[in-house]
């Protein structure tokens, strides 16, 4: 009969027993680590978006620098026309005065 009670206790106190043995840090670690994990994931994501983004930015400047030289080009063809079509006024002013 005490073999039995003892066997009793033994298997009753075996979770506090096995409570004791387990280690409190390890969960606390996970989730932290996990969070670590999730937040350079995160991290590495924002960089590669950063980076995409400076790629089609500096993608859009030179197509800018592009059109600003192709407009002050044009501006400059306009300017010279113009000057063309006054001076050619001139002429046909002078030549009806005649």
């Amino acid at each position: 009969m005490r073999r039995r009670v003892a066997a009793c206790l033994l298997v009753a106190c075996m979770p506090f027993a096995a409570a004791g043995e387990r280690p409190q840090a390890a969960p606390a670690k996970v989730p932290a680590q996990a969070a670590q994990a999730a937040g350079r994931a995160r991290l590495d994501t924002l960089r590669g978006q950063e980076q995409h983004e400076g790629a089609q930015v500096e993608q859009l400047k030179k197509k800018v620098d592009s059109l600003e030289s192709s407009s002050q080009a044009t501006s400059r063809e306009i300017e010279e026309r113009d000057r063309k079509i006054a001076e050619l006024r001139r002429q046909l002013e002078a030549s009806q005065g005649k």
